[in-house]
């Protein structure tokens, strides 16, 4: 009986590991890299350091 539970224990795993895999292709992975690199060439700020007294 512990047998069989510990393989049902280890096919439910893999199932589990399966149905979390990454549903990302590479040209979505790659628009994302471009819209990233548009906005850091932007001089866009982004850190929230401005305004604060850092002295």
């Amino acid at each position: 009986m512990r047998r069989a539970l510990s393989i049902f224990a280890l096919a439910l795993l893999a199932v589990g590991m399966y149905s979390c895999e990454p549903e990302t292709d590479v040209q979505e992975t790659e628009a994302l890299m471009k819209t990233m690199d548009q906005e850091a060439g932007d001089g866009k700020h982004s850190d929230g350091d401005e305004g604060r007294g850092n002295g």
